[in-house]
């Protein structure tokens, strides 16, 4: 679901699910590990990835189609 949606909002499924993690309703810090620069930058890039409350649901699998 991370690589559909994030193919549709023009991201990737990594900056997906990092931006899930940080929009849930409870303090989160996201620890992830990037093995290179290229994808440290890749990953900030999740900072700027905003989620509806649709697309929170239907990643959560609380909905079965992104539209609903």
């Amino acid at each position: 679901r991370a690589q559909q949606l994030g193919q549709e909002k023009g991201c990737t499924a990594i900056q997906v699910a990092l931006a899930y993690v940080m929009h849930q309703p409870f303090p989160t810090f996201p620890i992830f590990g990037p093995v290179n620069l290229d994808e440290l930058n890749s990953s900030l890039g999740a900072v700027g990835v905003e989620l509806t409350e649709k697309e929170m649901q239907w990643l959560n699998l609380e909905s079965k189609t992104l539209g609903s």
